[in-house]
């Protein structure tokens, strides 16, 4: 992954994967580069950079949120968590903060998946 970065904290990213991607291992964001390159953009550049958002409400401040689950790697620690909630708040159009709350996936997905056949859909439990 390349990124550019200029004095006015122009971004552009090299890969469509994310931000952060590691060779050995799945994509995956950090918080900091996150914060860095979101926090003062406006909706579309946020979602050129991050895609779709999974949900979208509106905040008690009347503020709007927009909802992602993503990977994202505990900068302390260096674990990646796959199920983390990423949440950019939005005030007059442009991202004013970023929450981000680190997760794995709950155990019901872990066995869903297990149970998952691509081939033929659901596959018969023993």
């Amino acid at each position: 992954m390349i990124v550019f970065v200029g004095c006015n904290r122009t971004a552009f990213r090299g890969s469509p994967n994310g931000i952060g991607s590691n060779s050995t291992t799945s994509t995956f964001y950090k918080k900091s580069n996150l914060e860095y390159l979101t926090l003062g953009r406006n909706r579309i550049e946020v979602e050129e950079l991050m895609g779709l958002p999974e949900g979208r409400t509106l905040g008690e401040k009347s503020d709007y949120l927009w909802d992602y689950r993503r990977p994202v790697k505990d900068e302390e620690t260096g674990e990646i968590f796959d199920w983390s909630l990423i949440t950019f708040h939005f005030s007059q159009g442009i991202c004013s903060s970023i929450d981000i709350t680190l997760a794995n996936p709950p155990p019901q997905l872990l066995d869903e998946e297990k149970t998952y056949n691509k081939d033929n859909g659901l596959k018969s439990l023993p």
